[in-house]
């Protein structure tokens, strides 16, 4: 790959190197960290809009229809107000040598959301924002990591450590498919303690946090399980097309593609709980993320919408079709479920070009077992003044008094912040 130039041109005298890779700008030639509070500030816009919720015209039948084992309604305006969504913030995405990255997955930990950025295309490129939400009425952009050769896919955090799903065009790797771990020093990156482990295949589709670290890749790729504390390879499983892995409950959930399948494994000795086949995940290199809660799934299956299976027996137990793209004037191919976020009794999905809708549990999902069907009602899709197609969205529930935050990833349009009450 050709070298790039260095990012964000005027910059370049706060990006200074450190022998300790701490500091307000580091460098090591491929990534560069800015945790400068007052230049961060200019990529981000506050807002104080409500968000409403539109029931009609959003792909779904105005009348009550049962979907398998999960009924799916439209909800009434009473229902609907229940909820009140203000869009805080807008985020722009950060850019590298004038090329604008997209945000590609989000992760929310406590008061942190971790943000994954790549390059549509060639070159690699991929970048790491940190947002600090203990505020949600002012989030803040605390720090920004940029990549050169490197596209980052997804992001999670585990403690200090930031996991990262890439592909990179580094030659001294045997295939692009890297994990790589960057620090975090309280809401602040640095380059101390950074690290890449090779993985096989083309790209590295996800990564996880439980006992161990966990990590995917695609085409002829593999779950890989790796030491938390070395960072090193210690076992791996070939899978076909993995595409996003979940830990939860004492169990790993692998999400394979073409066609579609859960793969699930106990995670005390990974030994295999079973291949549970899904309807969806039938496209060639798409993202199918993966939420497990009360010992459920719930898959995000590309044109099959959202589907909820029993992480125990692979048992069907609910799903949320995905809108009718015809209804929405759009073609099928930018209509697609790519992931789910659930908390409580709460459920955001991101349905690409269609934007992020709003369903709802009868129960909170973690109270009810794994086989037990779920009952789901559609509220309806969440209308943004503008919004580009959504790659992810995260949403961590509040309290009483305490208001929860959804984050939407929307490509190339950056993150939109949204409080939720």
């Amino acid at each position: 790959m050709r070298k790039l130039a260095l990012p964000l041109t005027g910059l370049a005298a706060l990006l200074v190197s450190c022998s300790d890779g701490s500091g307000p700008g580091q460098t090591n030639g491929r990534i560069s960290i800015n945790n400068n509070a007052i230049v961060l500030a200019q990529r981000v816009t506050y807002r104080n809009d409500s968000i409403p919720i539109d029931s009609l015209g959003v792909g779904y039948p105005s009348a009550p229809a049962p979907f398998g084992s999960a009924p799916v309604s439209r909800s009434s305006a009473a229902s609907q107000a229940a909820f009140s969504l203000s869009l805080r913030a807008e985020v722009a995405p950060p850019s590298i040598a004038g090329q604008m990255l997209q945000a590609t997955s989000v992760s929310i930990v406590g008061n942190l959301a971790v943000v994954s950025y790549n390059m549509i295309g060639n070159p690699y490129l991929g970048g790491v924002d940190v947002i600090d939400i203990t505020n949600k009425n002012h989030p803040v952009l605390t720090s920004e990591a940029l990549f050169q050769n490197t596209d980052v896919s997804a992001v999670t955090t585990s403690g200090v450590n930031v996991y990262l799903a890439e592909a990179t065009g580094d030659t001294g790797f045997a295939s692009p498919a890297v994990f790589e771990v960057v620090k975090l020093v309280g809401n602040q990156l640095v380059l101390a303690g950074n690290t890449r482990t090779a993985l096989s295949s083309f790209v590295a589709t996800s990564v996880a946090s439980g006992t161990r670290a966990y990590a995917t890749s695609g085409d002829a790729g593999s779950l890989f399980m790796l030491d938390p504390a070395l960072f090193t390879v210690t076992s791996s499983i070939p899978l076909h097309d993995a595409r996003w892995v979940a830990v939860g409950g004492g169990k790993v959930a692998v999400v394979q593609g073409t066609p579609g399948i859960l793969s699930v494994y106990n995670e005390s000795n990974m030994s295999l709980v079973g291949h549970f086949p899904f309807a969806g995940a039938a496209v060639a290199q798409s993202k199918s993320q993966a939420d497990l809660v009360g010992g459920k799934a719930f898959i995000a299956a590309g044109d099959s919408g959202v589907q909820v299976l029993s992480a125990s027996t692979g048992t069907k137990v609910g799903a949320v079709p995905r809108p009718n793209p015809d209804s929405l004037g759009l073609s099928p191919s930018v209509v697609v479920t790519n992931a789910v976020s659930i908390d409580q009794d709460v459920m955001f999905i991101s349905n690409g070009e269609a934007g992020v809708y709003l369903a709802q549990g009868s129960q909170v999902f973690s109270a009810t077992g794994p086989e037990a069907p779920q009952t789901i009602t559609m509220r309806g899709k969440l209308r943004f003044g503008s919004l580009q197609s959504v790659n992810h969205v995260a949403y961590s529930a509040g309290g009483p008094g305490n208001p929860g935050i959804l984050i939407v990833a929307a490509g190339l349009g950056g993150l939109k912040i949204v409080q939720v009450n």
